[in-house]
């Protein structure tokens, strides 16, 4: 068991948590999560002896026990395989099938594990920690630079874990299936609640209405109080206006507890546009994209979801003109006003303070480019920073910032919820559900996608040359006009069929690498319960098109 009573942390004089008290069960899958800034990575830091702390206890945390994902590995096997096989008792079919669950392809498997790009080491730290199979796994924002379906892998090989999985994510859907229990990192304090991420937003927001509650009814009685001991301080009541005073002195004085009021995001009411925003006809760009045709209509939001590396950025870089394609057309509609969030940021100037950048583009003054950056968390210092050195949430905030303000129709977003924590990612999610224009969206946050997404688009791996398709998941429907009035419901259906057909596919793979009989039945059981999943998802689908 692990057991924290009371870890207080500093950074010179800054307070970054206290009175940390809780304890974690020997095979418990934890969640934890916060602002950033809460404190979360310092605490994991803690937990694995990489940071001291200022004051407490900590039980149960051995080194030799504990497996955890580093951020800046160091390999010193020749190939992606033999460093996998530095983990002492793995077998190369157990290496091999965690590296094709997190992504990597047979040709990379033979690649130099240095030679791979940050996100990719990433990955690679990620799999010898699994393979290490440790009594404590703890994970560091796990589903970082893994697309959908090694997020999916990740998921089942974690629910299947008998170990503690200790895990620091913002992934909404990685904290629906894989914990059972959510540890919230808030105002310097950390709280344990029981259950998955639905059932802990549910539960915070009953500890906080009660925790407000019974501040507002304190300060109630501390005014009555002080409003007794002011009267009679004087007079025939002074000796109880005196045990009053007392009584105040002694009170043990409740904490407000933090809002939870979460700052809206409006992206404005969408001006009229042709009810074809963007036709792709036969597109192609090197070996990256062949053939590729869609086409998007007035309201809208379309998932692009696939494989890292098969072309999603490509795709959005082609149509807001960052790349020309090779052959092929795009048209964006008549009166299509296009705003475009990169996953680089490369639209903000790294030199310029978020001021100036606001001030520069759209001509506000100081206190209108304040207001609006306020909007999106972001206060006094840190918008008089030059871009360059804020934080990658940071940065997303001040090319949101612009975007709302170009006042765009379509919208063309690559993982716009990146590097940002719980609050702003619901934030956007409930903005992008009331926009009334087009949207569409590279994510890999399924939570998103299942929120916000009437269809998806998936970028299928190919090894002939053969065209990418518009999956609309059953049927080849005609796309000469706008979507029917129960078009969104039927698309959305289409979607959980997609995702449901992909968790599938992952069962499959598990049962196929499967020799525990106990594992095998738990598989078998799945892969029935999830057929029999998609079989209602069809009967609903069928009964839209009706």
């Amino acid at each position: 068991m692990i057991q924290l009573d009371n870890v207080k942390k500093y950074y010179g004089e800054r307070l970054i948590f206290r009175d940390v008290t809780f304890k974690i069960v020997d095979g418990e899958h934890v969640g934890i999560v916060g602002k950033n800034g809460a404190g979360k990575s310092t605490l994991v830091k803690i937990m694995i002896g990489a940071e001291p702390f200022d004051a407490g206890t900590i039980s149960g945390l051995r080194a030799e026990d504990i497996g955890f994902v580093e951020q800046t590995p160091r390999f010193t096997a020749a190939t992606l395989l033999d460093e996998m096989l530095t983990v002492e008792g793995v077998e190369k079919f157990q290496a091999r099938k965690i590296l094709f669950g997190l992504g990597f392809t047979e040709p990379e498997l033979a690649k130099s594990p240095n030679h791979f790009s940050g996100g990719e080491s990433a990955k690679i730290s990620l799999a010898k920690a699994l393979l290490n199979e440790p009594r404590i796994l703890i994970l560091d924002e796990p589903t970082n630079h893994l697309d959908i379906y090694s997020i999916e892998f990740l998921e089942e090989f974690v629910k299947n874990y008998r170990g503690t999985v200790i895990a620091v994510t913002h992934d909404r859907h990685f904290l629906q299936q894989c914990v059972g229990k959510i540890l919230d990192m808030e105002g310097g304090r950390a709280t344990l609640y029981p259950g998955n991420y639905e059932k802990f937003v549910q539960l915070k927001r009953e500890r906080h209405a009660a925790e407000l509650k019974a501040y507002e009814r304190q300060q109630e009685e501390i005014s009555k109080l002080e409003e007794f001991v002011r009267r009679n301080k004087a007079g025939v009541k002074a000796k109880q206006a005196r045990g009053r005073q007392t009584l105040l002195d002694r009170m043990q004085r409740l904490e407000k507890p933090p809002s939870t009021e979460q700052s809206t995001i409006r992206l404005g009411d969408a001006s009229e546009s042709a009810n074809r925003v963007l036709i792709l006809e036969g597109v192609n760009f090197k070996e990256i994209i062949r053939d590729f045709s869609a086409e998007l209509f007035k309201g809208e939001k379309v998932g692009l979801i696939g494989r890292n590396g098969v072309g999603k950025s490509t795709l959005l870089k082609l149509i807001v003109g960052e790349l020309k394609a090779d052959s092929g057309e795009i048209k964006i509609g008549n009166r299509v006003k296009v705003g475009y969030l990169s996953q680089g940021h490369k639209e903000l100037n790294e030199n310029a303070t978020p001021l100036e950048e606001l001030n520069n583009e759209f001509g506000l003054t100081e206190g209108q480019a304040r207001s609006e950056l306020a909007r999106l968390n972001l206060f006094a210092q840190v918008v008089e920073k030059p871009i360059a050195d804020l934080s990658g949430g940071e940065k997303t905030r001040v090319a949101l910032t612009k975007l709302i303000l170009t006042g765009a129709n379509f919208l063309i977003l690559d993982e716009p919820t990146n590097h940002l924590d719980l609050p702003a990612r619901e934030a956007i999610e409930s903005a992008l559900q009331d926009f009334d224009g087009t949207i569409l969206i590279v994510t890999h946050d399924r939570y998103l996608l299942d929120k916000v997404a009437t269809r998806i688009i998936e970028f299928a791996e190919t090894t002939e040359p053969k065209p990418l398709k518009d999956d609309k998941i059953k049927g080849d429907k005609k796309k000469s006009s706008a979507p029917k009035p129960n078009e969104q419901a039927l698309n959305k259906v289409e979607a959980q069929i997609k995702m449901a057909e992909m968790e599938l596919k992952m069962i499959e793979h598990e049962i196929n690498g499967a020799v525990e009989p106990d594992k095998l039945t738990a598989l078998a059981t799945a892969h029935v319960d999830k057929l029999a999943e998609i079989d209602e998802l069809y009967l609903r689908w069928e009964e839209l098109l009706c």
